[in-house]
């Protein structure tokens, strides 16, 4: 007995003495609760939904109509976005597709028309159009709860036999497949893992080896010693690049456009996460400790910045630590280029990412001291 109890010891302290054991342990279960009790626990995931009040009488809306938007903000699922009643429906659908790429939203629009109060009193009939891109998971979802609440709100209208009949409108807004939309996450996915455990691996075992302090005896910059990182991963990011798209274009007929922006971001990325690496290196002088401080950066990016599910179904606090979170840049950048084709946006998101990747790559050469490595 006393043998097994001495195993049994040993193997116990092998494992405490690995900061990645006890991560994969104690820690990570810890932070996917954290994580899916954020996203999913309260059970208050809102969705956007754009409505144009058409129905008004001397620029107020009616009480009907005014009734009937009240019940769609009772049921607490929407995030409500109004759009001037003025517009024509083309220009409240072109307002919308801005608007809503702008602040990443849903393009959902829902028209309540003139003569929707007449309509309801005179013939107890009325009508309501629904802008939505059907093959969209979470308009389905929303349109289901549209119906929900317009039927309560009918039948609690004093005349049982009155009826609202939704008309469904399809708006193309980007006809892709769940497929399409994650292809470029694990893209992104991968630049992220790839690039910041190489760096903090890769300088946790060349400072136990003493190797990084003999950097300091040669004519290497640290900021060289940086940038020679940052081109192996680039080198990497390229081959994760080409396999990916390859294996989704043969297994699953995803069609991307690969172009400047398309370049741009994986070069952006390719500097950005192992600057961060090189930056987080810098607090971790154990090799041990590696594995669980990269993780740790990680694994909420990976949750919270658009890798596996559109950021709109976040909780709002989520979505407002998503937009801190440099993944969420390179997503949405590749998004932009590789699927959606929207230039500009990719451009934006190149720029942002590009900037955060040369303030870490700064950062991490004035942090770095090869002498006392």
């Amino acid at each position: 007995m006393s043998r097994i109890i001495t195993i049994i010891v040993g193997h116990f302290k092998s494992w405490y003495r690995s900061k990645s054991n006890i991560f994969w342990t104690i820690a990570f279960p810890l932070l996917l609760i954290v994580l899916f009790g954020a996203i999913f626990g309260n059970g208050s995931t809102k969705f956007d939904l754009y409505l144009q009040n058409q129905d008004l009488s001397a620029n107020t809306p009616t009480p009907y109509s005014q009734a009937y938007i009240g019940v769609l903000n009772n049921t607490g699922a929407f995030n409500i976005h109004m759009v001037a009643a003025g517009q024509t429906v083309q220009q409240a659908l072109d307002f919308v597709k801005n608007d809503a790429q702008l602040h990443n939203r849903g393009q959902r629009l829902l028209v309540v028309p003139a003569g929707f109060a007449s309509e309801l009193s005179a013939t107890k009939k009325a009508n309501i159009s629904l802008y939505f891109d059907q093959s969209d998971q979470a308009s389905q979802s929303l349109k289901g709860i549209v119906f929900a609440a317009t039927n309560s709100y009918a039948s609690n209208l004093s005349n049982s036999t009155t009826s609202i009949d939704i008309q469904q409108q399809n708006l193309v807004t980007r006809n892709i497949r769940y497929i399409d939309f994650f292809i470029p996450g694990v893209i992104g996915m991968t630049l992220l893992t790839t690039g910041v455990f190489g760096a903090v691996n890769t300088n946790g075992r060349y400072r136990e080896l003493k190797i990084i302090k003999k950097l300091a005896t040669t004519p290497l910059s640290k900021i060289e010693w940086i940038l020679g990182m940052v081109g192996y991963q680039m080198i990497l990011a390229t081959i994760s690049l080409v396999v990916i798209l390859f294996f989704g274009y043969a297994i699953f007929g995803v069609t991307a456009t690969i172009d400047f922006y398309t370049v741009g971001l994986v070069v952006a990325a390719a500097l950005l996460f192992p600057g961060i690496g090189m930056v987080l290196a810098n607090f971790v002088k154990e090799a041990e400790s590696a594995d669980a401080a990269a993780n740790a950066i990680t694994f909420p990016m990976m949750f919270l910045a658009g890798t596996f599910w559109p950021r709109e179904t976040l909780p709002d606090i989520m979505k407002i630590i998503a937009n801190f979170m440099p993944l969420t840049y390179v997503n949405d950048g590749l998004r932009d280029a590789l699927i959606y084709a929207e230039p500009a946006q990719a451009l934006t998101n190149t720029i942002i990412a590009l900037g955060l990747a040369a303030f870490f790559i700064v950062l991490g050469s004035i942090l770095m001291n090869w002498k006392e490595e």
